[in-house]
């Protein structure tokens, strides 16, 4: 008995050791970030860095640090003057007139002049630069003929009429324009003489990369780091209380977790370790906020056995996803049965989402088992005799658990193989690309609050659908909500869209996007949006 309390003792000590060492580690690292500095992580090494050929939303968070649009959101999340001090709309909503702010200045110190957004805008709809998200131009008259090379680039309506007065003329009334260009990339301004002397070297390197947003790149470690700092020709630098930010390039859950619990880090976009997060959730290391976005498998419907509507039906049938949230998640999320995410508003204020209803009966399982065996036996493969084995490529953790649990449920109920290739998302987006995928993991996020900005994703100037889904008829609804003057026959014509969408089943929805993002409970002052466009502008350190 004295040898078995005698144990205990010494483990007890030993543990306390342990913690206090963990938390004198904490303290530590935490002090040893000075007034003004912090450290998060937007995931793995950036594809670019240029915002007319940026294509992951989490690069977009990058983005509206290192520039500003004509418009940008303050520190209440509200849209308010940004490189355009003020503006007027024609009558019809047509004619936008921006008047820029004379004392806006490149980090180089020359002058942000209307003549820079002309040509970053045009060459963004330019079909030679190949911007992944030239469709956010649509908007502008004459954009989707210019990007499908139908038009010349200087038919688009984007001109700078003097220094500081640039005229946009809209191919439609978009209420949400001033929205929509605060936080899209494409719009942002990019310096001609700097692109056209460096190429795609430019957007590399601190001493070229030439900003006109609130920072300045002043280090950059492939694979490592790279550290923003306040720009001193930005015209609000004092009203930015984070003067430096330090962004670890990291891609492993467990890594961030290490460095968020040590106070190395704190932020990261990369998912939390599955079995961590009930826990950390407690801690109050988690971010729970709901974006306007969603989670699912893009299926490459001009492949093999894929091809067939009834199979793509049958796959999003077999799976339960209110198991996978409650039992493999285990968070908050809202199981997705359609693609416009919660909490998007239809003409009369409503829900679109809600009255619109789910093309899966997400609290049905049971019949959605019997009906994807069905589909499976009617496509000549009962009980999954015959059926090729698939692959699913997606990001490791967190998504790969889930994908996992969809795996096992296809086998138990199908009867059928899936391989899960766990990769770096750039790999994935890579692969989509090159249409050498059958089902790939991803995700969209809207760039404005409108179910429009969801069913974009799906458009034919669409360089993100990568599912093979074309559909005149969705194309001629999309443009017909564009025209319309009736919010009434917008809405209901978006929802006429998204059943074509759902009839062709290119994609398996899963969740509607809430991320386990880490974020330490001593980050203060970070500004979350539904849209994705996270901003560290104001935030700090608690200490």
């Amino acid at each position: 008995i004295k040898m078995k309390n005698l144990i205990i003792l010494f483990t007890t000590l030993f543990l306390s050791v342990l913690v206090s060492c963990a938390n004198n580690q904490e303290s530590q690292n935490l002090n040893s970030f000075a007034d003004g500095e912090i450290a998060i992580n937007l995931g793995g090494e950036p594809r670019t860095l240029d915002p007319t050929l940026n294509s992951l939303s989490f690069g977009c968070i990058y983005m509206i640090h290192f520039f500003e649009g004509l418009t940008k959101r303050d520190s209440n999340d509200n849209v308010v003057a940004g490189m355009a001090e003020s503006w007027d709309i024609s009558a019809d909503g047509l004619k936008y007139t921006f008047h820029l702010r004379t004392n806006a200045k490149w980090s180089d110190g020359k002058s942000v002049v209307a003549s820079d957004f002309e040509y970053a805008i045009k060459r963004a709809a330019n079909p030679k630069t190949a911007a992944t998200y030239s469709h956010m131009l649509n908007v502008i008259k004459n954009a989707s003929l210019v990007i499908s090379g139908k038009a010349k680039v200087d038919d688009l309506q984007v001109k700078a009429l003097d220094d500081y007065t640039l005229e946009i003329i809209l191919e439609n009334p978009a209420p949400y324009f001033l929205e929509y260009i605060s936080v899209s990339s494409p719009y942002f301004p990019v310096r001609k003489d700097i692109v056209e002397k460096f190429g795609d070297e430019w957007s590399r390197k601190p001493e070229t990369y030439i900003v006109n947003g609130p920072y300045i790149m002043t280090e950059r470690k492939t694979d490592e780091k790279i550290v923003m700092e306040v720009n001193p020709n930005y015209y609000a630098k004092d009203d930015i209380v984070a003067k430096k930010i330090t962004v670890l390039i990291m891609d492993d859950s467990n890594t961030s977790l290490a460095a968020m619990k040590n106070g190395s880090l704190q932020f990261s976009v990369i998912e939390a370790p599955m079995g961590e997060i009930p826990s950390l959730i407690k801690e109050n290391y988690i971010l729970q906020e709901p974006a306007y976005g969603i989670y699912f498998l893009e299926i490459n419907s001009k492949k093999g056995v894929l091809t067939n509507k009834n199979i793509r039906r049958a796959l999003s049938l077999a799976f339960d996803r209110n198991y996978i949230i409650s039992n493999v998640i285990k968070m908050n999320q809202i199981p997705a049965g359609a693609f416009v995410a919660t909490g998007m508003k239809d003409y009369d204020g409503g829900d679109f989402r809600k009255k619109g209803g789910n093309y899966i009966d997400i609290n049905n399982y049971q019949n959605n088992v019997e009906e994807a065996k069905r589909l499976f036996a009617e496509a000549g493969y009962p009980n999954g005799e015959g059926f090729p084995v698939l692959e699913v490529r997606s990001t490791p953790g967190y998504f790969t658990v889930i994908c996992e649990a969809i795996q096992e449920m296809y086998k138990d109920n199908l009867g059928i193989d899936i391989l899960i290739k766990s990769e770096e998302y750039n790999a994935t987006y890579q692969a989509m690309v090159q249409k050498d995928f059958d089902l790939a993991r991803t995700g969209w996020t809207s760039d404005f609050s409108d179910p429009m900005a969801m069913l974009n994703f799906f458009s034919k100037t669409s360089a993100v659908n990568h599912s093979g889904f074309e559909s005149e008829k969705f194309n001629n609804l999309l443009e017909f909500a564009a025209k319309t003057q009736s919010e009434k026959e917008r809405m209901e014509a978006l929802h006429k869209a998204e059943d074509i969408l759902f009839d062709y089943m290119p994609v398996i929805p899963i969740i509607y996007r809430m991320d386990p993002f880490m974020i330490s409970p001593k980050l203060k002052g970070a500004i979350f949006n539904p849209l994705g466009r996270y901003r560290f502008n104001y935030a700090y350190i608690e200490k």
